[in-house]
């Protein structure tokens, strides 16, 4: 290692210091505060437990955008608006975690964050998709489709943080694997990028590891899905790595979610209604703790997506059917586990 390489290391372990510190700070305060997550039918916990803590993880990232700016590894103005929209993000999750947003407005804002982060982004990306290129910088029709499909990510990552330490593990994966890529490219940048961002989700994992002593929230969850979402068009206008190592590391939470909402609308249920059906949930209930389907999701994503996401790379053009074999192959493990099905009392 270099030494610019060793400064960058041990900085980001004052990363996971300092996101530990912070996630410490905002359960002692919500502990004091009593702002805390009651056990109920819809939850996956049996006790009492302080919220809140993405917050931490939000704060440490918007302070990490300032610092990739100052480096010159991103674009100054596409950073301004990483952190700008960062607190936006951040405000709505906390007035959403300890307040009372109505649905309508949460979304109407996310809509709003997203169209801002895309106009900041120096160039939309190009798909890959069978061996054809769309350009959606060209392709002006297909802007609508990166809001949707972000606010989807955005709100994805939200209703699939509901067992400790899983929303928490998908991310931690998800940029590490994304390191691994970005090095295996040849875009050290953003392979350090992607490990600072490892850094601030780690410092709060160590307190939201099962048995959680903080949850995430939605000053976190609806963060993160924002943030993954900007990096990926960011990183996509800035290097050659494959949009689809992203797309496919988060398979499992993309057909989790996918299928527990398509089997609940063919059900004849209200797919805006609450509900603890997704297969994690279930799973989580079948084995009685939480850390089993945590670790699962977490080697599943280790073993299986992050060498896919890389073959999405060294092979060209394969993203898409790489994409389509394990979607596939993960959503038959979702209908076999009953994600979405109702569970019959007794059974």
């Amino acid at each position: 290692m270099t030494s610019i390489s060793w400064v960058l290391a041990l900085l980001g372990v004052g990363v996971v210091a300092l996101a530990t510190i912070m996630t410490a700070g905002v359960r002692l305060w919500a502990l004091q505060k009593q702002a805390l997550v009651e056990p109920s039918e819809r939850c996956a916990h049996s006790v009492p437990t302080p919220h809140g803590g993405g917050i931490a993880i939000a704060a440490t990232t918007i302070m990490l955008g300032v610092m990739f700016s100052v480096l010159d590894w991103v674009p100054d103005s596409s950073m301004l608006a990483f952190v700008a929209l960062g607190f936006t993000m951040l405000a709505l999750g906390v007035w959403d975690d300890f307040g009372d947003v109505s649905a309508k407005l949460r979304l109407a804002l996310h809509f709003m964050v997203v169209i801002v982060g895309l106009w900041s982004v120096p160039r939309l990306p190009t798909f890959s998709l069978f061996g054809f290129s769309l350009d959606t910088s060209a392709l002006y029709f297909l802007w609508p489709v990166l809001v949707v499909a972000w606010v989807w990510l955005i709100n994805l990552y939200n209703f699939m943080d509901g067992i400790d330490g899983l929303a928490a593990v998908q991310a931690l994966v998800l940029f590490s694997g994304m390191a691994l890529n970005f090095w295996f490219m040849g875009f050290g940048e953003w392979a350090w990028i992607s490990m600072f961002m490892f850094s601030a989700v780690l410092g709060f994992t160590i307190l939201n590891w099962p048995p959680a002593k903080i949850f995430m929230g939605d000053g976190g969850s609806g963060f993160l899905g924002f943030v993954i979402g900007f990096l990926m068009l960011l990183s996509a206008s800035q290097t050659n790595v494959s949009l689809w190592s992203w797309i496919i590391l988060l398979t499992l939470f993309i057909s989790d979610a996918t299928v527990t909402l398509v089997t609940r609308t063919l059900t004849g249920q209200n797919p805006m209604k609450a509900h603890n059906l997704h297969a994690y949930q279930k799973l989580s209930r079948r084995f009685g703790k939480h850390l089993p389907v945590t670790l699962g999701y977490g080697l599943v994503m280790l073993f299986v997506l992050v060498p896919a996401s890389v073959v999405a790379n060294a092979i060209p053009h394969s993203g898409p059917a790489l994409f389509a074999l394990v979607f596939f192959a993960a959503s038959v493990g979702m209908v076999v586990v009953g994600a979405g099905r109702k569970e019959v009392a007794g059974g």
